[in-house]
């Protein structure tokens, strides 16, 4: 009996050994992967381009486009949309969705998200520090002379877990529309986790998962656990469209049943059928429903022709 405990013993101390080797050998590069930038200089800044801005935010310098509108902003519309991208992504691909607003009357701002871009070089902290750079972007656009009036801002993935908390210290956000985002970044860094450890994922118990999530935080000079549009969504003053597709297999769809949840009687859930992650952030229905919420319009495929120049009313006063 004595024996078999001994082998059983060095079978248990053998596995921690195994699993904290692989912990560490694996977990450890993902992590700074995690929050490493994704910095792309490659964009040429578009001739429709109204204003550019580099916009300071604590450690950071935020990059900045701005589309002013080309005719009068329809009633019941937001003046501006705050257009962000998904991770690895910039600006510069959001560009077709900004013109399409802008030519039907509302401004876009298009900011390259920290870490991203051109801006600056940093580490991505999921939203802790994004939220701030967000109102110090708007701080940028009021102090260039523009009158914001009405705030929407849209996030697909990535970037729209970051709207939800920029919204929640920032009441000039009054309309977000999310697709795809997370609900915590503990689930979803868990997740990530799992898959780059793959077939050794069982070796490595949930508590060290937690200590390389904050290990994961550490390492961008933030709080992970404090990444969490869950937690912030219900003290935000706006209102919410949630967009997400049931067949996700890169955020599950309850992540975004559990931030309608939370948001209450504040957010719209629109869910998706048959899409993958990718296919639900580039689609028709997400189009129209993403234009019907900020404009109160239908999207029409033919823009309104603008009239003969002249200063738009919410162009700069300087």
């Amino acid at each position: 009996m004595l024996r078999v405990f001994q082998v059983l013993a060095a079978l248990f101390a053998t596995t921690v050994l195994v699993g904290g080797v692989t912990f560490f050998v694996l977990s450890v590069p993902l992590a700074r992967e995690l929050v490493a930038p994704r910095i792309v200089d490659v964009q040429e800044i578009p001739d429709d381009v109204d204003a550019h801005l580099r916009v300071p935010s604590d450690d950071a310098v935020i990059d900045v486009w701005v589309m002013e509108p080309e005719i009068a902003t329809p009633e019941g519309s937001v003046d501006w949309v705050l257009v962000l991208h998904g991770i690895s992504d910039h600006k510069a691909s959001m560009g077709g969705l900004g013109r399409r607003f802008a030519m039907r009357g509302t401004g876009a701002i298009l900011a390259d998200l920290r870490g991203h871009g051109r801006s600056s070089e940093v580490p991505l902290t999921y939203g802790v520090k994004e939220r701030h750079d967000l109102s110090a972007v708007l701080d940028a656009m009021e102090a260039a002379g523009y009158d914001l009036g009405e705030v929407g801002i849209y996030g697909p993935s990535y970037s729209g877990a970051i709207a939800i908390q920029a919204a929640s210290v920032d009441p000039r956000f009054t309309r977000i529309v999310t697709v795809a985002c997370f609900a915590e970044a503990e689930r979803i860094l868990s997740h990530r986790f799992a898959e780059g450890l793959d077939r050794f994922s069982f070796l490595v118990p949930h508590e060290w998962r937690r200590v390389m999530i904050r290990a994961t935080g550490e390492a961008g000079g933030f709080d992970a656990f404090a990444a969490s549009p869950l937690d912030t969504i219900g003290r935000a003053e706006g209102r919410f469209l949630l967009v997400h597709s049931r067949a996700d297999e890169v955020v599950a769809y309850g992540h975004a049943t559990a931030l309608a949840r939370a948001c209450g009687d504040h957010c719209e859930l629109m869910t998706l059928e048959g899409m993958t992650h990718l296919q639900s952030l580039s689609n028709q229905p997400l189009r129209e429903a993403l234009h019907r919420f900020m404009t109160g319009t239908e999207l029409s495929l033919v823009p309104p022709r603008p009239p003969e120049p002249t200063l738009s009313s919410a162009a700069p006063t300087r």
